[in-house]
């Protein structure tokens, strides 16, 4: 039977320069990150065979090498380096060379990334472990999928709505889905997360995943509109987002913790859980790459 190790082994073969790290963090945080990557493991094999895991090292060392590259650019230029947000929808989102290796990776910095880790917990813990019964979940941005079959995974319950903008993301995350006995319960399609807020009716959903989305908008105040039509009266929101932490398809550049925490309360959201963590900064640099996430209600 697969489970976390293979992920680790895999490493050692295609990422040798991160596996210490990552492996260091998976032992410090065992029980957490086998939540996570035993039944990641068991879909990936399922729907990707035994390529899975080293595709999946791979794609974690190129997103890793392409961070560190993004971050020497940003300390350089003062600010996120300019990019057009069509061409990061033609050449990442709708790109599968790009977006695959980049769906695996983006799941497997919940396990490996020591500033990731504290995101898994309260997602676990206090967003999944706090919704409401038979709750009606949607997932904004849903990538890869993952944290929405988690979410099924953990709760018997409950039902997931996941939408992406990158159709490869969304074929990988049905690909996963497939395989993962939770189909009656889950569902993902391509959609404009930004969509959701205009029109028809709201407060539908008691639950609602908004996770490392807000750094690749133009502007993050349509994203809390949107939040704040769907969120049920009684509803929960996990969100998460990048803070002076640079990479190719980041547009909005968060400096401060207070930003998107002012952004939730403009629309009547409170929050009830901020967790703020950093990475590795450049030496003698100017910024400090670092990840918050919130548990949000209404007012």
């Amino acid at each position: 039977m697969v489970d976390a190790r293979v992920f680790l082994e895999a490493m050692e073969k295609r990422a040798r320069m991160f596996a210490p790290a990552a492996r260091a963090t998976l032992t410090t945080n065992e029980s957490l990150c086998s939540w996570l990557l035993n039944p990641l493991a068991k879909w990936a094999h399922a729907a990707y065979g035994d390529s899975a895991f080293e595709d999946a090292a791979r794609g974690y060392a190129q997103y890793c090498l392409g961070v560190l590259k993004s971050q020497q650019v940003y300390e350089k230029l003062g600010k996120y380096p300019p990019e057009d947000l069509g061409d990061v929808i033609s050449e990442v989102y709708e790109d599968e060379g790009y977006m695959v290796p980049y769906m695996w990776a983006a799941i497997l910095i919940y396990a490996f990334w020591p500033s990731m880790i504290k995101h898994l917990a309260l997602y676990r813990d206090e967003f999944l472990g706090a919704l409401p019964q038979e709750a009606n979940v949607m997932e904004l941005a849903s990538g890869h999928g993952v944290l929405g079959l988690l979410a099924a995974e953990d709760r018997a319950d409950i039902r997931v709505e996941g939408i992406d903008i990158s159709p490869p993301a969304v074929a990988v995350a049905n690909r996963l889905l497939a395989v993962s006995g939770h189909d009656m319960r889950v569902t993902f399609k391509v959609k404009n997360a930004l969509d959701t807020g205009q029109g028809g009716t709201g407060g539908q959903y008691k639950g609602i995943i908004a996770a490392m989305l807000a750094e690749h908008l133009q502007d993050p105040r349509l994203l809390f509109q949107a939040i704040s039509h769907l969120l049920a009266d009684d509803g929960l929101v996990f969100f998460s987002t990048a803070i002076e932490s640079a990479q190719r398809d980041h547009i909005y550049e968060f400096n401060e913790e207070s930003e998107p925490l002012k952004m939730a309360e403009e629309v009547g959201l409170r929050v009830t859980h901020l967790i703020s963590c950093a990475g590795l900064p450049a030496p003698g640099g100017r910024f400090l790459p670092r990840a918050i996430a919130m548990i949000l209600r209404r007012r």
